[in-house]
């Protein structure tokens, strides 16, 4: 049974020290290349200078005052109810502890809130992302495409979705 953390908060607002949180949490994860994190952290800073109006909307979990886990969302263009699930990571040291489940949860009432009906996500086919599909899979999301060599030779794109 996984003991989620004493002091467990959510909240939904970007902060000033999010950037570098988000940098600490992609990169202790280990599931992104180099040249992704960067991106990531993009986001959030873009989410905070913009506020709603990046387009990106967040989950951010932190535990005794510490980011340790995200997720970055939004509503993909020209689509009326579809969202896609950008990112999604827990620190390293918080892995295994169920907070994953708890943002992709606050992400699904979030995107139900602002209207959408539907949530896309895409991950890569090797095998140290098998964790990633199995958590999808786990959380009644659908296998509804896979790309060929998208990433790379061999490493294909995986798209899940979760309508309702």
């Amino acid at each position: 049974m996984k003991t989620l953390p004493d002091n467990l908060s959510i909240r939904t607002s970007v902060i000033p020290s999010d950037p570098e949180a988000v940098d600490q949490i992609v990169t202790s994860s280990g599931f992104f290349r180099p040249d992704e994190v960067p991106v990531a952290v993009e986001l959030v800073a873009e989410g905070l200078e913009k506020g709603r109006a990046s387009g990106y909307e967040f989950v951010f979990i932190e535990v005794d005052g510490r980011t340790v886990a995200y997720a970055c969302f939004g509503q993909i263009p020209c689509t009326l109810y579809s969202y896609d699930l950008y990112w999604i990571a827990a620190h390293e040291d918080f892995r295994g502890k169920g907070l994953g489940k708890i943002v992709l949860k606050e992400v699904e009432k979030a995107v139900a809130n602002l209207g959408g009906k539907s949530i896309y996500i895409e991950t890569s086919c090797l095998p140290k992302y098998e964790p990633t599909r199995a958590f999808y899979l786990n959380n009644q999301y659908l296998e509804k495409a896979r790309f060929e060599d998208f990433y790379d030779d061999g490493d294909d794109k995986v798209v899940y979705v979760k309508k309702w």
